[in-house]
């Protein structure tokens, strides 16, 4: 098993909204590939595009679920579109970290990106799954 890898466990992180929890799962896959790639020695410039194909996908993704709150009132959609933008700042502020005069600290980003999708989907989207529950809302 590689150091910074991310195992999808249906107990732990499904939220039960079925489109944010595959969108969880690719964005998990999509942290793993750019992880194996580092811990692997790949290319500066696979491993920023792989970083550029990660980061694209997390900004539509949290663009949906922002809308989804919106749609719903969830009452935290403000601080949790705040978390959604200082993610994707601070993974922005990393790509320099693959470029080739950084390549010894490349599992810096894989660190970051891994313990903050675990941490994302296992404390702050928790939290709209259960205003979901609460409210009765049955989103797909």
């Amino acid at each position: 098993m590689h150091k910074f890898y991310l195992v999808w466990d249906e107990s732990r992180h499904a939220l039960g909204i079925p489109s944010i929890d595959q969108q969880h799962r690719e964005l998990m896959s999509l942290v793993n590939e750019l992880s194996v790639a580092v811990e692997n020695g790949c290319d500066c410039e696979l491993a920023q595009r792989r970083m550029k194909k990660l980061l694209d996908f997390a900004a539509e993704h949290f663009s949906y679920e922002e809308a989804l709150m919106r749609e719903h009132g969830f009452p935290g959609l403000e601080q949790h579109a705040a978390e959604h933008a200082k993610i994707l700042e601070e993974a922005a502020n990393l790509m320099e970290t693959l470029l080739p005069e950084n390549s010894g600290r490349a599992m810096l980003v894989t660190a970051f990106l891994t313990d903050c999708a675990e941490n994302h989907i296992l404390h702050e989207d928790r939290a709209i799954s259960q205003y979901f529950r609460e409210q009765g809302i049955k989103a797909q």
